[in-house]
């Protein structure tokens, strides 16, 4: 009898557990879908003239609209501090436009703020969420920006 007893309850310890993760598994499909898709990944490193000026802080930000002469937007659409190697995957919303561009900055040991913008081609949104270059109707492919010494700017 105990045997049996022991044999019902592992068996039923065992049939709950797997109900969980089903049932885990289930409701977090919504939430994937609902995910944003990336508009732009890629890698930011620092150029050879900005090498010795490290360690660095590098940052990425994906704005809206065409570079302005003026300045950078306050607010960026998505912005991240990369990880160690540089890797970055921005997003945006259909909402926001077809014409993004991005801004690399490095903020080195010294408190210098060295950037970069690059603007990006006119992009479309596909229906199911996908981020595709306009003329050309093919995923934007990964991006390598080195950032220099070429343009100082504020944070």
């Amino acid at each position: 009898m105990r045997r049996f007893l022991r044999k019902f309850s592992f068996l039923s310890v065992l049939l709950i557990l797997g109900g969980f993760v089903w049932f885990t598994q289930r409701i977090a499909q919504p939430v994937k879908d609902a995910e944003r898709k990336s508009l732009v990944r890629g890698w930011i490193h620092p150029a050879d003239p900005l090498r010795p000026d490290g360690p660095f802080t590098p940052y990425i930000a994906l704005h809206k609209g065409v570079p302005d002469p003026a300045g950078v937007p306050d607010f960026p659409l998505h912005d991240e501090q990369p990880d160690g190697g540089g890797t970055f995957e921005l997003s945006a919303d259909a909402s926001d436009g077809q014409r993004f561009y991005l801004l690399a900055r490095f903020e080195t040991a010294k408190q210098a703020h060295y950037c970069r913008t690059v603007p990006l081609p006119r992009m479309r949104r596909t229906e199911d969420g996908a981020w595709l270059v306009a003329a050309t109707a093919k995923p934007l492919k990964r991006l390598r920006i080195a950032v220099d010494k070429s343009v100082r700017c504020d944070p």
